[in-house]
């Protein structure tokens, strides 16, 4: 998670975090890799990235609902490539945000973030979407995609934003070695 792949940039501000999660995955590689492929896993990632309480605890039912949830993020990544998102997709969401409570915060200064309004699966839930609608807001969002070859998620940097792959020495040279 230290580094992209070709030595990209992350995503900026809060956008990494959810970058982070549709990656704790990728389709290339065993399914043992999984960072939320049990509930043990998806615990330790979890706490790793604040987003738990280190007394909070993750089931099976937990776990299945983030491994989810990442893959229907993932699809609305890969649809910024110029697609239309799978509706499976996006009833995922709609279906998961039915328990992620999240309230408007406000500081002193009048500035306003959405958090999550109850803590563990649900508040890590709350979290990651609040992160999705705040992307979508201040335009970042259209900049998260999803590689062409290996759904790795990466964001696109390009002035035109045309990227297309996680990383031109990597998938991007495998599909056109392919193609020639």
């Amino acid at each position: 998670e230290q580094l992209e792949p070709g030595g990209r940039p992350k995503a900026p501000g809060r956008l990494e975090l959810l970058q982070r999660f549709i990656n704790t995955w990728n389709h290339d590689f065993p399914r043992e890799w999984d960072r939320i492929g049990t509930p043990e896993k998806a615990q330790a990632w979890l706490r790793q990235k604040r987003l738990v309480a280190p007394g909070d605890r993750i089931s099976d039912a937990d776990a299945a609902r983030l491994r989810e949830l990442r893959e229907a993020i993932r699809a609305l990544a890969i649809a910024n490539q110029g697609g239309k998102p799978a509706a499976a997709a996006t009833d995922t969401v709609r279906r998961v945000s039915g328990t992620a409570q999240l309230r408007l915060a406000i500081d002193n200064t009048g500035r306003t973030a959405l958090e999550p309004a109850r803590g563990g699966v649900d508040g890590a839930v709350a979290t990651l979407l609040g992160i999705l609608h705040e992307a979508r807001l201040t335009g970042h969002w259209s900049r998260l995609k999803g590689c062409r070859k290996c759904e790795y998620a990466f964001f696109d940097r390009s002035k035109n934003r045309s990227a297309a792959w996680c990383a031109m020495s990597i998938c991007g040279n495998r599909t056109k070695n392919r193609t020639y």
